[in-house]
This record gives C-alpha cells, sequence and structure tokens, in this order.
C-alpha cells in the first residue's frame, strides 16, 4: 500500500509543480513522471537489512537502486520520446518541468545509495578484522570474504556510476 500512496503523492506534487500547464499536457507528463514518483521519498528501503551480512546488503542494496535506474530510464524514454514527437508551448513547458522533477528525485536516490554504499564499505572491511590472527585458514577465509565483499562493492559502485549517465541524459532533455 505504501507505494501507492507514495506515487499519489508524487503525482500530486507533479501537478503543483506545472503550475498553469493544461490538464492534457500535465497528463502526459505526469504518466513519464509515474515510474519515479515511487521513489519521491527516497531510496526503497531494504526489507529485514540489519540481519542480512554486509556482503548481502551490498546485493539487496544495489538491487533497489538499479530498479530506480530502470525507472529513470523508463522516465526518461518517455519524456524524450514525447518531447521528440514535436512538443511545443505548453505541452513542452510540462515535459521540461516532469524531466527536471525527475532528475530531482534521481539525484536524491543517487545520494542515498552512494551515502549507503560508503557506510556499507565499512562494514565490509570491518569484518574481516576479527578474524585476522586466528591462523591460516582464518586469514585465507577473511582474504576471501573481503575480495567477494570488495568484488560486490566495486559492482555497486559501478551502478553507481552508470547512474552518472542517466542524470547527464535527464539533464539534457530538459534543456531541450
Amino acid at each position: 500500500m505504501k507505494p501507492q500512496i507514495t506515487l499519489i503523492a508524487g503525482l500530486a506534487m507533479t501537478a503543483v509543480s506545472f503550475g498553469a500547464v493544461s490538464a492534457a499536457d500535465e497528463s502526459e507528463a505526469s504518466a513519464c513522471l509515474a515510474p519515479m514518483s515511487a521513489y519521491s521519498a527516497g531510496m526503497p528501503t531494504v526489507e529485514g537489512a540489519e540481519g542480512l551480512t554486509p556482503e548481502k546488503r551490498i546485493v539487496e542494496t544495489t538491487m533497489a537502486f538499479k530498479e530506480v535506474m530502470d525507472a529513470a530510464e523508463r522516465s526518461h524514454t518517455c519524456f524524450q520520446g514525447a518531447i521528440d514527437d514535436g512538443a511545443t508551448g505548453d505541452e513542452l513547458a510540462a515535459l521540461q518541468a516532469g524531466v527536471v522533477e525527475t532528475n530531482r528525485i534521481f539525484a536524491n536516490v543517487q545520494s542515498q545509495f552512494s551515502d549507503a554504499l560508503d557506510m556499507m564499505s565499512g562494514d565490509v572491511l570491518s569484518d574481516v578484522a576479527p578474524a585476522a590472527g586466528e591462523g591460516a585458514e582464518a586469514d585465507l577465509e577473511a582474504e576471501a570474504t573481503t575480495v567477494a565483499g570488495m568484488e560486490l562493492l566495486f559492482d555497486s559502485y559501478m551502478a553507481l556510476e552508470r547512474s552518472q549517465e542517466i542524470s547527464k541524459r535527464l539533464s539534457r532533455t530538459a534543456a531541450k
């Protein structure tokens, strides 16, 4: 139920931001914004994250972020198509306002994901410390865990890097 409430609140907020734009113009822009409206409150919560291992938390958090990236791509494609179809005047203004709102929401989620990655990086590295010095087998196990955690973090940071391209495309589309 919460995603529906967030979506409705996001669409209502979008409608207010469009001001005096006609209902038809607002409707198309709202439809394009809809995939991102679910994230207007920020990064989706990973249920039970506190009980997960650091590695599993990285995977789950990154999967949640990739869902937001997908929503941003869908919104962008919708806005870009509507603008490329020859939108002018109020329709173009509504679409541009929607792209700006999409980019604002996405930037907020990106920031939250980046902060979460920074915290999870510390968790992965701190989990290695207790195993160190407990013998050769424990050292090898700790090293394998560290390498696996670092690979997961690398993949997550690469997702964050790819998300920057989405932000750039959104900014370019908003400026059309």
